[in-house]
């Protein structure tokens, strides 16, 4: 799951990595691990409490509730963030979102305000 989603035309309202949002990965027995985590810090989340742990390649299946998704584990926390927490990084030019920093950037490079 490589892809850029285009979230200016698929949500509403981006989210901030310093947000506060309820962990909804479903654990042992069907429950919910509720937990409440800021959006900064899920990739330490997933890895301490859920186990997400080795090598980047390795193909982690999504527990979050009502997701299906396999993805590689380097792709996990952005999957999460993007996915199911509505994370993403909007540029402060034109307010397109990116699910990437790296994405962003590159875009801020040639964006110009519309005339």
């Amino acid at each position: 799951m490589e892809c850029e989603h285009n979230l200016t035309t698929t949500m509403a309202y981006v989210h901030s990595p310093d947000e506060l949002f309820q962990c909804m990965w479903v654990g042992e027995y069907g429950l919910h691990c509720n937990d409440l985590i800021f959006g900064r810090d899920t990739s330490v989340h997933l890895r301490n409490c859920h186990g997400i742990r080795g090598a980047d390649e390795l193909l982690v299946r999504c527990c979050w509730e009502g997701c299906t998704e396999t993805v590689k584990k380097e792709s996990i926390t952005r999957h999460v963030q993007a996915v199911h927490l509505g994370i993403a990084y909007p540029c402060n030019i034109c307010n397109k979102a990116f699910t990437r920093t790296s994405n962003l950037e590159a875009h801020k490079r040639n964006c110009r305000i519309p005339q």
